[in-house]
């Protein structure tokens, strides 16, 4: 976690942004950066409800009776934590979408003719006061594309807790 701590200390779109000016840009590049840097969230959050769920009654009693800690990981720790995971990781594309959009609004992104609805807002700027659904259209589809991975999370989130089941 000391690892994450220090990914974590960064700003991320600065951090982002540094990693691409090393490799270069493109789609593919851009899919590392994010990805690489994106962990140390997930991995917070993966450990805080492993060590949540390693509290629960049902591992203690698993152990009890004489269940081996990979039983225990595979049959009771691992699938009830893989549902916060599964919830957060859906919430984070929204994130990944903006930050794509950011770098190819800022020209650090894909590589001209691949479509980014970043850069098709920055090449609508210069039309901003004669056509200005130019940069409109491509962000009311960040917009929804974001809105709509968010509200899959939270109704994921929903579905998925058996805390919320149980109230």
């Amino acid at each position: 976690m000391r690892c994450a701590d220090i990914f974590l200390a960064f700003p991320y779109v600065l951090f982002v942004v540094a990693m691409i000016a090393v490799i270069g840009r493109g789609l593919q590049n851009v899919f590392i950066a994010i990805g690489i840097l994106g962990w140390p969230s997930i991995a917070r959050v993966f450990r805080s409800a492993i060590l949540t769920v390693k509290e629960n009654d049902y591992v203690d009693a698993a152990r009890a009776m004489g269940a081996s800690d990979a039983r225990i990981v595979m049959r009771h720790i691992f699938p009830n934590s893989v549902a916060s995971i599964v919830v957060y990781a859906t919430m984070n594309i929204g994130g990944a979408i903006l930050t794509e959009s950011a770098l190819s609004f800022l020209g650090m992104g894909v590589i001209p003719p691949t479509p980014s609805w970043g850069s098709m807002i920055q090449d609508g700027q210069q039309y901003l006061l004669t056509a200005p659904w130019m940069m409109i259209m491509p962000g009311l589809a960040i917009l929804s594309t974001v809105l709509a991975f968010t509200l899959l999370g939270d109704g994921l989130r929903d579905a998925l807790d058996v805390k919320m089941k149980d109230a």
